[in-house]
């Protein structure tokens, strides 16, 4: 592996979880590394069951397998533990024991689980061959054997009714200080479960075969296999950084071990920080931990996906919204056709001439047809190269001391205590409802008994071919009617109004529709027309 590369996704964690959600990432095109520390829990084990298709596999052949597996979608895996993990301003750097650093969007925890065994001398060195815990995982293979059952908590007597189900030679020994309810000890005694008291004074063998339980007594319980109550604990002390720290689980007041708490994504508390399998879950068997993986693998590649389609989205915005792409656009050669645009002139060839503002000016056509025709023009928009050539084409046509031009961003501009006989705006899109608010700002500039005019895509266009993206930038004329106070405005004209274009493409005629909102403003507040005349003159 590079080092100092960056991937979508870190897995710590080698196991069946961690290589299941490798697998859903993978196939998904993620660009995943998985860090394993080669310490898997089931390591002492020499059969791995109830894993569907891969009955008594060993567990390192089967790791070995998925290694391979998610290797031939494109997944890297190396060899070292991981020590920290911090956040970045895009998703986290991971460091590890070797000197590595690696950025990642997501981080999915596997591994960090410990088992803490009673304390029973020469139990820890047989765990995970006769020292058993789960009647599933390893039951079948000590049927019809006897078995010892430790109680050095009240979870025992849950375990003793499952491992009798597969021997009739079942006996608990209750440590001292361990207290069963008399209804339990009721009901192991009834299934044919033999009780003993005292703390186990150590596991017999010989060589490496199991004798049995040396009692309190001193005597000895020849067994052939010993059923303990483990307490899976998370040891990550790399999250506590993050504010993640482990929680305590439960059963009937008896701790069971810890977990790291994540939700039904397997999302915890930290955004894009992930976990899944046994980490967060001690009940979970081998295959139950692969499929806990594959889905929130599944979850996170989702998750990714939305943050790209995010990124896509403000990426569209930027070309279609912000100043620098359309100062690029407007540097070349002239875009627009150099027409007025036709609902400005159906709504204003009779008007009588005054102050007018156009809005989102690009390269003048509107505001030299205005200016044609007696008005005084003040040009607005936010890319310095389309004021450029507002300018220089006014200036071509005769009519620069007729059109000002102004360097403004209409998304947070206010018009103040300037008013305009005439505010006009022709096809300005804004996304997410954006016209709404707009159309309140530009109704603020509108001089009282003077006109506001705002024209755009109609939604159904959308079904032409010609409008692209999201019905958001587009408007009907109804929805921007609430933009206006109803005892100041008088609405004239509200419709979709259909004109002919030609198709850029297939060259036919296609019908498209205007959202035309033309309205009077009727109150008297504010300086009218004639006072603005005098000012102009």
């Amino acid at each position: 592996m590079r080092e100092n590369t960056s991937f979508d996704v870190v897995v710590v964690g080698g196991g069946a979880s961690g290589l299941g959600g490798a697998m859903a990432l993978g196939r998904s095109r993620r660009k995943v590394l998985v860090i394993d520390a080669g310490e898997p829990r089931n390591a002492p084990a020499e059969h791995a069951h109830n894993y569907l298709g891969r009955e008594s596999v060993a567990p390192l052949e089967l790791l070995a397998d998925g290694r391979g597996e998610i290797a031939a979608y494109g997944v890297e895996s190396v060899s070292d533990r991981v020590t920290a993990v911090t956040r970045t301003e895009r998703g986290f750097t991971v460091a590890t024991e070797s000197g590595r650093e690696i950025a990642a969007r997501r981080v999915l925890i596997t591994a960090g689980v410990v088992d803490e065994l009673p304390d029973v001398p020469g139990l820890a060195e047989r765990w995970g061959r006769d020292v058993l815990h789960c009647p599933y995982c390893h039951g079948w293979e000590v049927r019809d054997r006897p078995i010892a059952v430790l109680a050095t908590s009240s979870f025992a007597p849950h375990q003793a009714l499952l491992f009798r189900q597969l021997t009739d030679d079942v006996v608990v020994i209750v440590a001292d200080g361990v207290e069963l309810s008399p209804s339990e000890v009721e009901r192991m005694v009834a299934i044919g479960v033999r009780m003993e008291y005292g703390t186990v004074q150590e596991v017999v063998a010989e060589g490496d075969r199991l004798v049995g339980l040396r009692l309190a007594d001193g005597s000895l319980l020849e067994r052939a296999a010993i059923v303990v109550a483990p307490r899976p604990r998370v040891r990550l002390n790399f999250l506590e950084s993050l504010g993640v720290t482990p929680q305590e689980v439960e059963i009937g007041g008896t701790s069971m071990g810890s977990v790291i708490a994540v939700d039904s994504l397997g999302a915890t508390g930290v955004p894009g920080l992930y976990a899944a399998g046994n980490v967060t879950d001690v009940s979970m068997t081998l295959m139950a931990s692969a499929a806990h993986g594959n889905r929130v693998g599944a979850f996170i590649n989702a998750d990714l996906a939305s943050e790209d389609a995010d990124r896509a989205v403000a990426q569209r915005r930027a070309e279609m919204f912000e100043r620098p792409a359309w100062e690029q656009r407007y540097a070349g050669e002239r875009i627009w056709s150099g027409r007025v645009n036709p609902q400005l002139e159906a709504e204003t060839a009779s008007m009588t001439p005054g102050r007018a503002l156009d809005v989102g000016c690009g390269e003048g056509a509107d505001a030299i047809w205005l200016a044609g025709r007696g008005w005084s023009v003040t040009a607005l928009d936010f890319a310095v190269a389309a004021l450029e050539k507002t300018a220089a084409h006014a200036a071509e046509a005769g009519l620069g001391d007729r059109v000002t031009t102004r360097a403004v961003d209409v998304r947070s501009w206010q018009p103040g205590e300037e008013h305009w006989d005439l505010v006009s705006s022709q096809f300005m899109h804004l996304p997410d409802g954006g016209m709404i608010d707009l159309t309140r700002r530009l109704a603020a500039a509108v001089a009282p008994g003077g006109t506001l005019l705002v024209v755009g895509h109609h939604p159904d266009d959308m079904a032409t071919g010609l409008r692209h993206g999201d019905r958001s930038f587009l408007f009907t004329p109804e929805d921007l009617v609430p933009a206006l106070d109803a005892e100041k405005w008088e609405v004239e004209v509200c419709e979709a109004r259909p004109r002919t274009v030609v198709h850029p493409h297939s060259g036919e005629e296609v019908q498209v529709h205007d959202s035309v909102l033309r309205a009077r403003r009727t109150d008297r507040s504010t300086t009218g027309p004639s006072d603005i005349a005098a000012e102009r003159s």
